[in-house]
């Protein structure tokens, strides 16, 4: 009996394993971003912004891909085989371009199918909750927002480097998605669905909490990423640092959010139902100190404030959506969530840009900052006067 109950833990461990695994190329359609100007001066007879569409086509593509893969997985479609098919799309779509070195328009294709498949696995969070019990839930989305944040860390310098051989070199990354396709094609398991009822449903729709969720998950991108994008940009404008440190300030952003994610299901524990609460009340304290005092250390803590807590929304509201629907809703759910990034990057243009009509600050970036930090503060706010924790 020892010998079955060891055997069968092997398998969910190497079930949870090929899960965990696609997460290091959830990013894959912005991998290629250090690699743009490279391109953009080997190509001279194509348009610049033409150019820099092979990182945002696979955004755009992803997203009602995300919807429909959302909709379907489970019902029409395993979650095994999406998952499997979309790391093939990556791996295939993503390098197919090193091999196209004179037709720029079959390459726009191939990120349309990269993006595609970046849709298609974004049911990752859908499946890594419906195969783990409700009480381990927080560690492994921990792991897997620590695992999607090292997959961008690795993917940034070793694209970098491969411009230095050609253009076409960087496309040869995507290829690693092989590894953990052939991981998930032996040991990825279908999960076992049990339907059940939730108090969050009536008559097939989403409770309020859902729509909180959604809300958040849009809220919080649209304020975050201008401030990332742009941190470069203010550190110029306050004379402070070079870009050597701004790439450092920018790559522990993605520290931070790892190390917070190693640690949070303690801090689940700690904040209970006021984590999104503290959460958003940190980034705003990170915000106000690279406002109030611009300088490299206040930087510094702002960074690690902001990367951290914002990627412990992104992985409290997956665990919640998985909390309070019954499975076939909160797969659809988690990937309307997932999508939410992707609208609020887009969205995040138009924040700044209506930011910087109203405070008339003297950049576009630091009213940017300014309202975002306002944002935050209402939304740690909101966050707990509504309650918006499932209730135990």
């Amino acid at each position: 009996m020892n010998e079955i109950i060891k055997n069968n833990n092997h398998k969910i461990i190497l079930n949870y394993i090929a899960i965990l695994a696609v997460f290091i190329f959830s990013g894959a359609g912005t991998f290629m971003n250090a690699a743009v100007q490279t391109m953009i001066e080997s190509w001279p007879q194509i348009p610049a912004n033409e150019i820099r569409m092979i990182t945002t086509i696979p955004s755009l593509v992803s997203l009602p891909a995300m919807l429909l893969a959302g909709r379907f997985v489970g019902s029409k479609i395993g979650y095994r085989t999406c998952l499997i098919v979309g790391t093939a799309i990556i791996a295939i779509a993503g390098v197919m371009p090193y091999f196209l070195n004179t037709s720029w328009s079959l390459i726009l294709i191939f990120r349309v199918f990269l993006g595609i498949g970046v849709g298609m696995v974004s049911i990752r969070n859908s499946l890594l909750l419906l195969s783990i019990p409700k009480e381990k839930q927080a560690v492994y989305i921990g792991y897997g927002s620590v695992l999607m944040n090292l997959g961008a860390m690795i993917a940034s310098p070793i694209v970098g480097m491969l411009t230095k051989y050609s253009w076409r070199h960087p496309f040869l990354f995507d290829g690693l998605a092989l590894i953990p396709l052939l991981y998930m094609i032996f040991f990825l398991k279908e999960p076992e669905i049990i339907e059940e009822k939730s108090k969050e449903t009536v008559e097939g729709k989403f409770g309020w909490r859902t729509y909180y969720y959604i809300g958040m998950q849009l809220l919080t991108t649209m304020i975050t990423y201008p401030v990332l994008f742009g941190l470069s940009t203010y550190m110029a404008q306050k004379h402070i640092g070079t870009t050597v440190i701004v790439g450092m300030m920018l790559s522990l952003y993605n520290l931070a959010g790892m190390g917070f994610n190693v640690l949070l299901n303690q801090i689940l524990k700690i904040g209970k139902r006021y984590t999104m609460t503290a959460m958003c009340l940190l980034a705003a304290i990170g915000l106000a100190g690279m406002i109030i005092y611009p300088s490299i250390p206040t930087i510094l803590v702002g960074v690690i404030l902001i990367g951290g807590s914002f990627n412990i929304m992104m992985s409290i509201l997956q665990i919640y959506n998985g909390q309070i629907l019954p499975a076939a809703k909160a797969s659809f759910a988690s990937t309307i969530i997932l999508a939410m990034l992707q609208m609020g990057f887009f969205g995040s243009t138009f924040f700044v840009s209506i930011s910087h009509k109203i405070l008339h600050r003297a950049t576009d970036v630091e009213s940017g900052f300014i309202a975002a930090m306002f944002v935050y503060i209402l939304l740690g706010i909101f966050s707990a006067i509504m309650k918006a924790a499932p209730e135990k």
